[in-house]
This record gives C-alpha cells, sequence and structure tokens, in this order.
C-alpha cells in the first residue's frame, strides 16, 4: 500500500452528525468523517500541508475547523459577520481566510483572527473564491457575473495608511451575462491559466500575466462545475443536464470562441455541481445533485488516421451516495496514517476571528511558541506574579511609593525576560537535537 493518497473530503446537504466524509480515491474505501454542523456549499478547504480542514456553517454565521486527524472540531469560536456564501485559505506563505458574505469579500488573518480588510466590487452575493497557487492573489465570481482578481497585498498595505481608500481588483477579467457557478486556477499560479463557468452556456479561460480572456467555450447548456488537469491542457467542464464534456487545450486552439460540439458523457441524473481531477490527471471526481460521487478513468478514446485522439471518461466506481445533493468535493494527496494518527505535530496556528477594524499598532500581538509542551501559548507570570499573564495595575499617590513600585516592576520584567529567553533557548535547542 502507498503511503501517499488521493483522499476525496465530500460533504453533502443530508449528511447527518458527520458533516463530511473522506474516501479513498483508488479503493472507494471510507477513510473517516468529521462531525459537525451541515457544511454550506462551496466553502470546503484545507489549512496547510495536512494540518487543518475549515468549512462555513450552511445556515449559520460561523465557521467550523477540523484537526485533519481528529473527528471532532476545534473548539475555536470564528465568528463572520454574516452567512457564508463562498470561503478560501491560502495555500502557502502566512494563511489567509477569505469568505463571501452576500456582496462582500472579507479577508482575515488565521494566526491573529483579525479582520484585515474587506472588498466590495461585486454588486450581487459572491458565489465562488479561489486563491493562486502562490497565496499572494484570489478571484472571486459572483451572480453579477463579474470575475475579479485580487491582491491581498493590497489589502495588507491599506492597514497601515490613515484613511486608505477603498481597496481595488487587481484585474478585472470579464463578466459573463449570468451567474458565475465556479471557478479554478491551474498550478502554473500566476503564469497559469484562470477558468470561471457560468449559466450563460460558457466557461471562459483568462491569462493571468495580462488579465486578458483568451478563451469562451461555448457549450450546449448551462455550466455548473469546472476542472482542469494540472497544466491545463485539458478542461472538464460539467453541465446542469448531468453531462461531463473534455476540451483540449493542446494543440492551442486560435484565441476567442471554441465550440464545444461534443454531447459528453453522461455521469449524473441531475446537475454536476463539483469535478475534480486528481494530480497526475488519470482520474476524474464528479459529484452532483442525485447525491453521488463517482471516480471516472480518463481515457484516450478511438483513434481515427489524422485526427488528434479524443479523450473520454469511463466509470471505475461510486464512492459517496444516498445523503443529498453534494455541496463540496476536493481531492487531497496526504500519508494514509495521518488522518488516524492519536499525535500529529501540527505548525500551523488559527486563533478566534474579531471584528476588530481599529489601527493595527494598537492591537494585541499573539506570540506562539513552536515546541514540545501541549499547549503552543504558553503564559507567563508578570506584573506582580499574576499567573493569568494580565497585569495589576496600582494607584499610589506618594513620589517614595511610586519609585518603589517603579523598581519592583522593572525587577519583575527582568526576571520574566530571563524566563522567555531560556524557554526560547530550551525549545530551539531542543528542536535542533529530535531534528
Amino acid at each position: 500500500m502507498e503511503p501517499m493518497i488521493d483522499a476525496v473530503f465530500v460533504s453533502s446537504l443530508n449528511a447527518g452528525a458527520d458533516c463530511i466524509q473522506v474516501y479513498d480515491g483508488v479503493t472507494g474505501t471510507q477513510l473517516k468523517s468529521y462531525r459537525g454542523a451541515p457544511a454550506a456549499a462551496s466553502t470546503l478547504a484545507p489549512v496547510g500541508v495536512a494540518a487543518y480542514i475549515m468549512s462555513a456553517q450552511r445556515d449559520k454565521p460561523f465557521l467550523q475547523v477540523w484537526a485533519i486527524n481528529r473527528h471532532e472540531a476545534q473548539q475555536i469560536r470564528m465568528v463572520v459577520p454574516g452567512r457564508v456564501n463562498a470561503l478560501a485559505v491560502s495555500p502557502s506563505g502566512p494563511k489567509y481566510c477569505v469568505v463571501g458574505i452576500c456582496e462582500k469579500i472579507y479577508v482575515y488573518k488565521l494566526l491573529s483572527g483579525r479582520l484585515i480588510g474587506m472588498g466590495t466590487r461585486h454588486y450581487q452575493p459572491v458565489t465562488r473564491l479561489a486563491f493562486t497557487p502562490c497565496g499572494n492573489y484570489f478571484a472571486s465570481g459572483g451572480e453579477d457575473g463579474f470575475v475579479y482578481l485580487w491582491s491581498l497585498a493590497s489589502f495588507t498595505s491599506a492597514l497601515h495608511k490613515l484613511n486608505p481608500p477603498e481597496v481595488k481588483p487587481y484585474f478585472i477579467l470579464g463578466q459573463h451575462s449570468d451567474k458565475v457557478t465556479d471557478l479554478m486556477i491551474t498550478r502554473g499560479g500566476m503564469r497559469g491559466m484562470l477558468v470561471s463557468c457560468s449559466l450563460d452556456h460558457t466557461a471562459r479561460v483568462f491569462d493571468l500575466v495580462t488579465g486578458r480572456g483568451v478563451y469562451s467555450l461555448v457549450t450546449a447548456g448551462p455550466v455548473t462545475a469546472v476542472a482542469a488537469n494540472s497544466v491545463g491542457s485539458q478542461i472538464f467542464l460539467g453541465r446542469q443536464d448531468g453531462h461531463v464534456t473534455i476540451t483540449n487545450l493542446l494543440p492551442p486552439p486560435p484565441v476567442g470562441d471554441v465550440q464545444v460540439s461534443e454531447e459528453g458523457v453522461a455521469c449524473h441524473e441531475k446537475a454536476v455541481r463539483s469535478i475534480a481531477v486528481t494530480g497526475i490527471g488519470n482520474q476524474v471526481m464528479t459529484g452532483g445533485e442525485d447525491g453521488e460521487v463517482k471516480v471516472w478513468m480518463v481515457t484516450s478514446g478511438n483513434r481515427v488516421v489524422g485526427t488528434p485522439s479524443q479523450p473520454n471518461l469511463a466509470l471505475h466506481r461510486i464512492i459517496h451516495m444516498g445523503r443529498g445533493p453534494i455541496t463540496n468535493l476536493s481531492i487531497l494527496r496526504i500519508e494514509r496514517e495521518v488522518l488516524n494518527t492519536a499525535e500529529l505535530d501540527i505548525k500551523e496556528m488559527i486563533a478566534p476571528f474579531s471584528q476588530d477594524v481599529s489601527s493595527p499598532l494598537t492591537a494585541p500581538v499573539t506570540v506562539p511558541i513552536r515546541g514540545r509542551p501541549a499547549h503552543p501559548f504558553q503564559q507567563w507570570p508578570m506584573f506582580g506574579g499574576n499567573t493569568n499573564g494580565s497585569s495589576t495595575p496600582k494607584t499610589n499617590s506618594g513620589s517614595e511609593e511610586d519609585g518603589e513600585d517603579l523598581k519592583s516592576t522593572v525587577s519583575q520584567l527582568r526576571v520574566a525576560n530571563s524566563q522567555l529567553y531560556k524557554l526560547a533557548l530550551n525549545h530551539i535547542i531542543g528542536e535542533i537535537q529530535e531534528s
């Protein structure tokens, strides 16, 4: 048995107490489930590499988080301003979480839980959010048909200005004539492509370097889901009638409209809601409103002399069914043991969300100390021996008493500083010895 597997994370409308199930994409075996409130559509996202799983509750303004090896949700209070329509987490660098609530986009930093900015460019509710692999940009699509590309740097730089201007998109990529139903970004990052699909029967391919549209894939019906292989050479389009078509972009067709004449494969009895492709591109997972998640093998199809081979889909197995329409579907390549190990060294930090929008210079700073203690935040007695880490101010009227209090405070600060230095030194030496 190989150590790395393609774990398929699935949430459905009527999943019950176990709101997320995890399956082995090859064998179809259920590997794990996560207990919590029903997950809202388009809100399931991994945090870090094999660290956490995050989603929004379907009918309440809360986010929920699970350590990837734990069945129960973490006791972290993550309150947002309203019911979440879409959610995404940056895959690399400092972890940021962006949530779409009605027409607004809120950006949170997970380490501090602080709200760092808000985007208000959409005119109708946001439907999808997606990060580039580098984590520096994210795309948004809404019911108004607009597709925007945002830079995280524009949100963080606005924090340090006295009267910051409204954050504007990095690119206005384009507009569909109907609701945007899905977004995906190829693994080339800013050198790759963004694909958006809509109920207007089209899927549009954008160049992230220039922000210009390259192709407009015209299909026979409303497009409800989109995915692509790692290099972006094959685009998988799921339609409202349950069919999935494959469009080859190699060799590149002429820039402009591309007519998708293939009827496609009848994958589901109802609309296709989610499509996910494995890293090597040989398997495709589809989830539909009929409540089923199916695994398909990508085949080369019949060869005709003088024409390129047309890829096709062959059903491999059904791994999930009978729990209502599929709301989220994603593939995470991880080690099998990570899902059920008792102890897992998680480096990522997630703090409770705060709605404070005051100056960052006045915000409290939380310093996580990574190491062997059970809890990552170590509290130390300071200012008069108060064990909860808070200061106990004293009021005195005499100048001599003030001087004595000042000397005592300085002495306590020196002791606390020495303790913190020894703690950090011990952890650094310990981690070097362990590695």
